[in-house]
């Protein structure tokens, strides 16, 4: 029984740690995974990135991140006045924290709730779903997305390079 118990274990530890190169899917687009900062678990893929822009944007910029060009960075501004630069993404995985709510919804015609890493439940951004009521850009194809705080996570082509060692450290 504890055998088949350690086997079990093993083959679920091997399973959830498989390297995105070994992903034939990772491989073929050239895309990059979004981790969470603080424990480094895949929470999205680049791939999934979209452009939908808030109406109560206090800037917003195209910048070159996740081996993607133009991405749409938006800096946000909650009501206690906390700014928050984030991207967003029509597929993450994240743990949907509370309620919905439709109050101070940053996407008019939408309703949110908090999203945080399935791991170790560090807040990553916020999930946004439509409560039927008519979108300000008029883009009703957008049911659901995921505002992703840009301080909260990071590619994973920025952690390979952290771990590098410098050449002068080489042998």
């Amino acid at each position: 029984m504890i055998y088949v118990l350690y086997l079990l274990l093993l083959y679920a530890s091997s399973y959830r740690y498989t390297n995105a190169e070994q992903n034939p899917y990772f491989q073929k687009n050239g895309q990059e995974l979004l981790l969470c900062r603080k424990c480094g678990a895949d929470v999205a893929d680049s791939n999934y990135l979209i452009s939908k822009h808030s109406p109560g944007a206090q800037k917003i910029e195209k910048q070159n991140l996740f081996g993607k060009q133009n991405i749409t960075v938006q800096t946000l501004i909650n009501p206690f006045g906390v700014k928050f630069d984030i991207v967003t993404a029509e597929k993450a995985r994240c743990k949907n924290i509370g309620p919905r709510q439709g109050a101070d919804s940053w996407f008019p015609g939408y309703t949110w709730n908090i999203c945080t890493c399935p791991h170790c439940g560090q807040h990553l951004g916020w999930s946004f779903e439509s409560s039927g009521a008519k979108a300000v850009d008029n883009n009703e194809s957008i049911h659901l997305f995921h505002g992703l705080i840009l301080s909260n996570i990071l590619g994973e082509n920025f952690t390979d390079s952290l771990i590098m060692m410098p050449k002068m450290y080489k042998m």
